[in-house]
């Protein structure tokens, strides 16, 4: 479906459908989460929200946070998404939150409308970024609630740099600077999510692969998440790459993540396989894996881990698209993996919006299902 057929399709209905039509299938093994917002001359979201393979996207970054941040609010960084205008504090001084982000206040009720599950990330790979106290974790939730979450009168004329539209929760990308004050936040936003019972709001956490990572494995045992998308990328030993190099050999961490998760508030939280979408999506090709060497992990672990496999995470959503093989982008061959290990159920139709994604997505899966992989 072309982006402008989307684009007319779905916005008379967004805004009615977004917030309590679609949500994403926590107990689902096959689902697909594609991080966006930093890819080089990345298309608009909502050009990424017509393709049936992508599920969960996660929005980065915020990655300043108010303790670090110019006039104590805190910063962001959404690519080529957002004009140069930012927000001033209350004393008039300029920070560096943007501020007319608008493509993406735009595009997220049309993601949502279309089925897609859209959370806004914190962190990432820069250290401009920690809680120096109890109380800033609190009051950093509450700002990205009332930023971020539903629009609501108290919150008055403070920030809101996606305008209207409202995220579906919130995702922990915490790499820097260690662990503490990610547990508060964390109940904090549980605690706000309650204020729209509504709607379905959620938190995931992306840490590296080491089980005892030591930003996010403590907040992960203390705290409700959703969704962990470790990333298999970034530390050999216990990366992906490691595993299909050497199954026997290696230390891939996925069986140690799952002790980790039973451990937790929610041991029924999904783990996911976060793998770089190219060769230049992060900084060493040697983590990137073909759509072949990809198979036989997904089986080994989705086969082992049901209760806890959740699917796989990409980063990121421009270089996937770069990453055309046979025609199709790399998510698209990740779905394609992760339907054949997991056939999904018979799509029905609920709506004339959800028929016609409906429609979109039972047409690519019978163009992906073969008897034969022709990956390469």
């Amino acid at each position: 479906m072309a982006f402008k057929s989307l684009l007319t399709a779905t916005m008379a209905a967004s805004s009615l459908l977004a917030s309590s039509t679609f949500a994403v299938d926590l107990g689902s093994k096959t689902n697909l989460a594609v991080y966006y917002g930093q890819g080089p001359y990345q298309e608009r979201l909502a050009h990424f929200c017509q393709q049936s393979s992508l599920d969960i996207i996660p929005i980065s970054f915020v990655h300043i946070f108010p303790d670090q941040g110019a006039g104590g609010y805190p910063g962001s960084n959404f690519g080529n998404q957002c004009s140069s205008e930012v927000y001033e504090n209350e004393d008039g001084v300029p920070t560096e939150l943007y501020k007319d982000c608008h493509q993406i206040a735009e595009d997220i009720p049309i993601c949502q409308a279309a089925g897609k599950t859209v959370l806004l990330s914190l962190g990432g790979a820069t250290s401009a970024y920690k809680l120096d106290s109890s109380k800033s974790a609190r009051d950093f939730a509450d700002f990205l609630w009332g930023a971020f979450g539903p629009k609501t009168a108290s919150w008055g004329d403070k920030p809101r740099p996606f305008g209207d539209a409202v995220i579906n929760g919130f995702d922990f990308d915490i790499e820097h600077n260690g662990d503490f004050g990610y547990a508060t936040m964390v109940n904090r936003l549980r605690s706000r999510y309650r204020e729209d019972p509504g709607k379905k709001y959620y938190i995931s956490a992306a840490p590296q692969c080491p089980p005892d990572d030591k930003q996010l494995a403590v907040p992960i045992m203390t705290s409700y998440f959703d969704f962990i998308f470790v990333q298999f990328y970034n530390t050999y030993y216990c990366s992906a790459r490691s595993w299909v190099t050497n199954p026997r050999r290696s230390e891939f961490s996925f069986d140690e993540w799952v002790k980790v998760i039973k451990r937790s508030p929610n041991p029924s939280a999904r783990i996911y396989i976060g793998l770089a979408a190219s060769v230049n999506a992060t900084y060493d090709d040697n983590y990137y894996l073909s759509p072949l060497e990809v198979l036989p992990l997904a089986a080994t672990f989705m086969t082992k881990h049901p209760k806890n496999f959740g699917g796989i995470m990409l980063w990121e959503a421009t270089y996937s698209e770069n990453n055309q093989i046979n025609g199709k982008s790399y998510a698209d061959h990740m779905k394609k993996i992760l339907y054949e290990l997991s056939p999904p159920p018979p799509m029905t139709s609920t709506s004339k919006i959800s028929s016609t994604t409906s429609k979109i997505s039972s047409t690519s899966i019978s163009t992906w299902t073969t008897s034969t992989s022709t990956w390469t």
